[in-house]
């Protein structure tokens, strides 16, 4: 028989609840380690309590202490997904909160924290599945004149790209196993990219090497989002949500390219250049402007931020990732270090960006370098390592390794410039809130 709890265990209880709720709002929301326990101790620290959590892919295991007493409490989340309108929503509530918690009783404030966290939590998608299949085509068709394409194939990614993204949301909202979806996506958006330009061919004759654009249909697949959190986790050296989110990442991106692989296979497909078009330089800049913006606004839109969000986040990436083009293009800098110039560009911008939108810093700059992320080198491994042709899967594989490794460290090296708790182990306990 259990004895009764006294009224300071059951206020314990319900902080520790709020706490912990407030920690999985972040971690379904897509949100890095680091974000999640800082947003957890802030508000633990304005409930008087402390809190001390542990965070993976998909679990959060919490400890609130009060005094001598203590509760522990463990939570986890059914798929790994990113709302970016979640995170700003929350980053508002504890501006917000952190402004009136002081003139609040205790149970005012518990009150206040319950019914925003519902509101929070019971928030839908801001759009629907049509729009969500409209954002990824427009992403994804414009990524493809960033990676070498034309019209021909940027018309085909279109709606190839639509139609997958449908598929995959569709199926995710049956709750279908997350891997089994991203393979099912993979081969419809490729098979579809396939049928088209096939059709294209036997009916208007259309040059068949359009095919090799194919691999642009499936980039809306690639895991940008917990890639690029999971190495600014490592950098916190927060190892095991750092490892397990990149971990993650790696297999979506294998169960994607191996499916584009079996259909490319089938008719003895292999990831060829595509017919770039012949544009002068000061076009082909201009082109990378708009393509730029566009792709990642339609990458930011995909992971539900709202409009204002998204096109702050759009101008940012446009300028630094055709900064990035730009210097590849006309000097002998190497993409891996032009990659972290262009990360860095977009670590400072969403810094004084989100300084005055109030925008989260993470929803402005984490989308702005997706689009930076080379998921046709990642192919491209993939498809040579399942050939069998060991020597060009690991040259591949090696320059999206190093790519990737330099997209966050720019986000890190600006977060240094501007965040004491960066650029510091440990801050003076004067600086500590």
């Amino acid at each position: 028989m259990s004895l009764p709890l006294s009224s300071d265990e059951l206020q314990l209880n319900i902080k520790s609840d709020l706490v912990l709720r407030v920690g999985k709002i972040c971690l379904a929301a897509g949100t890095g380690s680091y974000r999640i326990k800082q947003s957890m101790r802030h508000v633990a620290y304005m409930l008087g309590v402390e809190n001390q959590a542990h965070i993976t892919l998909t679990e959060i295991n919490s400890t609130c202490r009060n005094g001598k007493q203590f509760k522990t409490e463990v939570t986890t989340i059914q798929g790994v997904g990113i709302n970016t309108n979640n995170i700003q929503l929350l980053e508002t509530l504890l501006i917000e909160t952190q402004a009136r918690y002081q003139q609040m009783s205790e149970s005012e404030l518990i009150r206040f924290l319950d019914k925003s966290l519902s509101e929070i939590e019971n928030q839908p998608a801001l759009y629907s599945l049509r729009q969500s299949a409209l954002f990824a085509a427009v992403a994804c068709s414009s990524f493809t004149f960033l990676i070498g394409g034309g019209l021909i194939e940027m018309l085909g990614v279109f709606f190839a790209s639509g139609f997958g993204q449908a598929l995959r949301k569709t199926l995710l909202h049956k709750h279908l196993n997350q891997f089994v979806v991203t393979m099912l996506a993979a081969a419809v958006a490729s098979s579809v990219y396939f049928l088209i330009i096939g059709g294209s061919h036997l009916l208007l004759k259309v040059n068949i090497q359009h095919t090799a654009g194919y691999i642009a249909s499936m980039l809306f697949l690639i895991p940008g989002f917990p890639l690029i959190t999971g190495v600014l986790d490592l950098a916190k050296l927060d190892f095991s949500s750092g490892i397990q989110r990149v971990g993650y990442a790696i297999t979506v991106i294998f169960c994607a390219t191996f499916a584009a692989w079996v259909v490319a296979a089938g008719i003895h497909m292999a990831p060829e250049a595509m017919l770039s078009p012949n544009l002068y330089p000061v076009w082909t800049a201009f082109f990378r402007l708009i393509a730029s913006f566009f792709g990642v606004l339609g990458f930011s839109l995909l992971f539900n931020s709202p409009v204002k969000t998204a096109l702050m986040t759009a101008f940012i990436g446009m300028y630094a990732n055709t900064l990035r083009l730009e210097m590849i293009d006309l000097t002998n800098i190497p993409i891996q270090a032009a990659s972290l110039i262009a990360a860095f560009i977009v670590g400072i911008s969403a810094f004084y960006f989100s300084h005055h939108s109030k925008c989260p810093r993470i929803a402005l700059s984490v989308p702005a370098v997706c689009i930076m992320v080379p998921g046709i080198y990642m192919f491209r491994a993939m498809y040579f390592l399942q050939q069998n042709d060991i020597i060009n899967a690991i040259n591949w594989g090696a320059q999206a390794m190093l790519i990737v490794l330099a997209l966050p460290l720019g986000l890190v090296l600006a977060r240094v410039c501007t965040d004491k708790e960066w650029a510091f182990n440990q801050l003076p306990a004067a600086e500590h809130k």
